[in-house]
């Protein structure tokens, strides 16, 4: 009879301190995630340009091959609400910070597409930025043609993440 009380408290004394844990409860958990994504994951609103929707889904830094400078990736989904073909290209785009605007890099993979009617794309587009330059205005500038001056349509407020 010792034997089966022992046994009996032994096993109450285990589920007693497996009820203390730390772990989170569900309610604590989608807090504590939510609060981590909206750390790393900043929103930026839609725009919307010649019934083109555009939205920043992301902003990525890395730094260049010789270490002096870094490249700044923001990745971007496109949605044509016409119903005509619409093209966009990363040459649409500028970066200014302070007096010095910055063009997109060149020999990046940088998005250069035609959107068919009602149908959404997503691209990216490269900057190569010095280390010092932490936040900045990202336009849509679209290339023009013949004596018309390139016109900012779009302009995004964005901050530049720390290098991975």
């Amino acid at each position: 009879m010792k034997k089966v009380m022992l046994i009996a408290m032994s096993g109450a004394c285990a589920l007693s301190l497996v009820a203390c844990s730390a772990t989170p409860t569900k309610e604590e958990t989608p807090k504590t995630t939510q609060e981590a994504k909206s750390e790393k994951e900043k929103t930026y609103p839609a725009k919307t340009v010649n019934n083109i929707e555009m939205q920043i889904k992301g902003i990525e830094t890395t730094e260049n091959g010789k270490g002096d400078k870094n490249i700044v990736q923001i990745t971007m989904s496109f949605k044509n609400e016409t119903d005509s073909k619409y093209g966009v290209g990363g040459n649409d785009f500028i970066f200014k910070s302070g007096d010095k605007t910055y063009q997109v890099k060149a020999d990046a993979n940088n998005i250069g597409t035609e959107i068919a009617a009602d149908k959404t794309v997503s691209g990216a587009i490269n900057f190569e930025l010095p280390k010092d330059v932490k936040s900045g205005e990202f336009s849509y500038q679209p290339v023009t043609f013949g004596k018309e001056k390139p016109k900012v349509l779009a302009t995004w407020k964005i901050s530049i993440p720390n290098n991975k």
